[in-house]
């Protein structure tokens, strides 16, 4: 198995940026309830941020680091479910 680009943990900067998109995924459920559809749409895009970033930290082909777009649409989403 290849060692990973970067090091895993939690105090790194990819560490803190995978527990943020975790934390608004728990918000988003939160927010939605027991009406939340299982295929709702933004927890979804939340949720496959971070399975794809979580690939860079088990060395697998095709994790990646979010781009300029993703972390705006993160933080609008932010800006609705996390307050």
């Amino acid at each position: 198995m290849k060692d990973s680009k970067y090091k895993w943990n939690y105090d790194s900067p990819l560490g803190k940026l995978i527990m943020k998109l975790k934390k608004l995924g728990t918000a988003i459920e939160m927010k939605k309830g027991g009406e939340m559809s299982i295929d709702d749409a933004e927890y979804r895009w939340v949720d496959d941020r971070i399975k794809m970033m979580e690939k860079i930290k088990n060395g697998a082909e095709g994790g990646r680091m979010l781009s300029k777009s993703e972390m705006s649409a993160a933080n609008a989403l932010w800006k609705v479910y996390g307050s």
